[in-house]
């Protein structure tokens, strides 16, 4: 959403660093502002339930922004951030975010179309855990590939793991899902990673 000469002024404000595969950006609950633009890579974000049980949230690639809600309002970090791959991003202090936007109102922009979209997909999830377990992993399935824009020539690359905790079902429902979509080949499977092969019949399957 941004022009060069926008993104040259985003750049100029942080720094480039490296994060390993299995690294953790930062954990939920501590106290850190800096905001990330992650440039290659993908970023699992997860959060801790009442009951102690971890929940896969988002996943976050390449063009997207994380921790923006720390960065305005300074409260700690709701979720904790791991490198799902070798991730390098752009990091950019509090401080140097809010001048930003301060001064530049399309930049402003840009992270507020980020927080909307983020929250219509909040409601859309809440409507999707309430379908089939066909309906939330096929949902899943065409969020990460698509809209947000972190696929790798059709493939998503999630665990059997991360993507039944990400669609609210069982491990075992989703491997019966997965069966299913391989059988209709609209999907095939590999380690880490599950190959799309027809988008539009999957996105039958999410209504």
């Amino acid at each position: 959403m941004l022009t060069p000469a926008e993104h040259a002024l985003l750049s100029g404000s942080g720094v480039e660093r490296d994060y390993p595969q299995g690294s953790v950006v930062c954990h939920e609950g501590e106290v850190t502002a800096h905001v990330l633009v992650v440039l290659r890579g993908l970023l699992r974000v997860t959060a801790t339930s009442a009951h102690g049980h971890e929940r896969v949230l988002a996943v976050r690639g390449a063009g997207d922004i994380v921790g923006e809600r720390s960065a305005v309002d300074g409260l700690p970090r709701s979720a904790t951030v791991r490198a799902l791959s070798a991730v390098r991003a752009l990091v950019v202090s509090a401080a140097a975010f809010a001048a930003l936007c301060q001064r530049h109102p399309r930049i402003a922009w840009a992270v507020l179309t980020v927080v909307v979209g983020r929250q219509r997909d909040t409601d859309r999830q809440r409507v999707q855990f309430s379908g089939t377990a066909t309906q939330r992993v096929s949902a899943v399935l065409v969020d990460v590939a698509l809209r947000r824009g972190v696929a790798d020539g059709g493939a998503v690359s999630l665990s059997q793991e991360e993507l039944a905790g990400i669609a609210g079902t069982s491990r075992e429902s989703l491997v019966r899902v997965l069966r299913s979509l391989r059988d209709e080949g609209i999907i095939s499977t590999g380690r880490r990673k599950i190959e799309i092969h027809d988008v539009d019949r999957l996105h039958e399957f999410t209504s």
